[in-house]
């Protein structure tokens, strides 16, 4: 085996192995057939040449031993994928990284998931939320399809990119140019009032001094 896996073996619950030819210019894919962990599958088109390579796939009990911190939104699950021991899994060696993972419907259910929220991140010094879409479905599980500029640690979430404060961020931003913020943030226009006002007051002042200057003429 070409691989070794720094993850504490405590944490890991299941993992699977499969090895193939890396070659420079040769699109490649590891499909995980096994079925013992969330992922199906992971491709790219590789840089360089490594030939023949292990990739293996650790689905975890927690997050990674070796990562400090933790995503943000809800964790479905934490992964590890680890391509070689070589750098082949690494941005500076592949381009166009796929990587298929698959989520239970329960879960989605049970937890009150926004499926359309489910994203992938990955980590690399920071965790980063990579572009996630769902590629089809069975009984039990709907599958997605991330674009991933490599392979390392790996979370399945659900992903809001926000904490929560946005609308209320907005309206402090709003407020501050001097608008006048409603519920919903939404602005009234004092320009527009002021129109109005003069398209009511201008005529009756017009009244007025016509009847002053007829008062004049008796």
């Amino acid at each position: 085996m070409d691989v070794l896996s720094s993850e504490s073996a405590s944490n890991i619950a299941a993992k699977e192995l499969v090895t193939r030819s890396v070659i420079s210019g040769y699109p490649v894919r590891f499909d995980f057939i096994e079925d013992v962990t969330c992922i199906t599958y992971i491709e790219f088109d590789p840089k360089k040449t490594f030939r023949r390579t292990t990739t293996i796939v650790e689905e975890l009990k927690n997050r990674s031993t070796l990562v400090p911190t933790s995503p943000s939104g809800t964790v479905y699950k934490h992964v590890n994928v680890w391509v070689g021991d070589k750098g082949a899994g690494l941005p500076t060696s592949i381009r166009s990284g796929l990587i298929e993972f698959r989520v239970e419907k329960s879960w989605i259910k049970d937890e009150n998931i926004n499926q359309s929220l489910i994203t992938l991140q990955r980590y690399d010094e920071d965790w980063q939320p990579l572009y996630t879409e769902i590629d089809r479905e069975d009984n039990n599980y709907i599958y997605f399809k991330a674009k991933t500029p490599g392979y390392s640690f790996f979370a399945i979430t659900e992903y809001t990119g926000q904490s929560g404060n946005e609308e209320e961020n907005r309206g402090i931003t709003l407020g501050g140019l001097g608008g006048n913020i409603e519920k919903g943030n939404r602005i009234k226009n004092p320009m527009g009032t002021a129109r109005i006002f003069m398209a009511v007051s201008l005529p009756l002042f017009m009244i007025l001094v016509g009847y002053c200057l007829f008062k004049k003429k008796i």
